[in-house]
């Protein structure tokens, strides 16, 4: 991982349990950084009754803002960390563009927010909160699952492999090097995985000569040597380098089930608008599949 220096940790309002909370505590005594906890609050009701004055809306809402942050003022007496904590507390009609107001407006370089499956109809309704944050947010997100961390366990980096486009490069290289990082920092594994599509069949019927299997071979063997240049390009030692052929949106939550793995990271290069509505991105399709932590490397 990057040298984090401050950390936004999300907090849920009207919880106890905050598995977020727990990791960018044990995250920032990692890296020794600050911790900064910051809660995006809004309530549809007081902005909309129409007997509410607005001078009694503002007080009601600056009166639940005064009780959240108390709330996490009392949190940060119980996390033991030699650091100043500050507790924040905005009120935003867009959740995660108050979570991104907050991060950038305290100098934050990595937010953490914990995450839960969505079911395909609730996902086709509406956006999750995590996904527009995923999309929106300039700086690094760490999505936690409920699950504990520990030394020598598995960190898979998956990585693509575009020539033609520097932009996806840049951020492959980040994704291996953040991967090397977070291995070394707690004696993990670390894995490289890549996925190759199926060379068409279609042209095989048209071409006597075509031979799929082979095309696909070829490919195979490509991206793994390009992943062994790329370890080497940052000295990381000991790769696992895992290419196989199928849908990364399938095989990339198999992987990390089949190794247990304890974060994933993967790059997004943010796609908005009408091309994220329509299409989704793969980041967020593998994150709600996965059962482990995932770290989304921004361009």
């Amino acid at each position: 991982m990057a040298d984090y220096k401050r950390i936004l940790v999300v907090i849920t309002p009207h919880r106890e349990d905050q598995p977020a909370l727990e990791r960018a505590v044990f995250l920032a005594k990692q890296y020794n950084a600050e911790l900064v906890l910051g809660c995006s609050m809004y309530n549809r009701s007081i902005e909309k009754a129409s007997e509410i004055t607005n001078q009694s809306s503002e007080q009601l809402k600056q009166t639940l803002i005064d009780d959240q942050k108390q709330v996490m003022t009392r949190l940060v007496t119980t996390l033991g960390l030699s650091k100043e904590t500050k507790s924040i507390v905005t009120w935003h009609k867009k959740w995660y563009k108050g979570v991104i107001d907050i991060a950038i407006g305290n100098d934050c370089d990595l937010i953490i927010k914990e995450t839960s499956h969505y079911k395909k109809t609730v996902r086709n309704l509406f956006t999750p909160d995590h996904w527009n944050l995923l999309r929106c947010s300039p700086l690094n997100v760490l999505m936690v699952k409920n699950h504990e961390w520990t030394n020598s366990g598995n960190i898979v980096s998956a990585i693509s492999l575009d020539d033609g486009d520097s932009q996806h490069k840049c951020l492959s290289k980040s994704v291996a090097t953040e991967g090397l990082q977070m291995a070394n920092m707690f004696n993990a594994n670390l894995h490289f995985v890549n996925t190759i599509s199926k060379a068409p069949l279609h042209i095989a019927v048209e071409k006597s000569d075509f031979d799929p299997e082979k095309i696909n071979r070829r490919l195979q063997q490509k991206h793994t040597t390009d992943l062994v240049q790329l370890a080497s390009q940052i000295n990381a030692k000991n790769v696992n380098v895992i290419v196989e052929e199928g849908v990364p949106g399938k095989l990339v939550p198999k992987i990390c089930e089949n190794l247990n793995a304890q974060c994933l990271i993967l790059g997004s290069v943010g796609r908005k608008g009408i091309d994220a509505a329509l299409l989704g991105n793969t980041a967020e399709y593998i994150i709600d599949k996965l059962d482990c932590d995932t770290l989304v490397v921004k361009t």
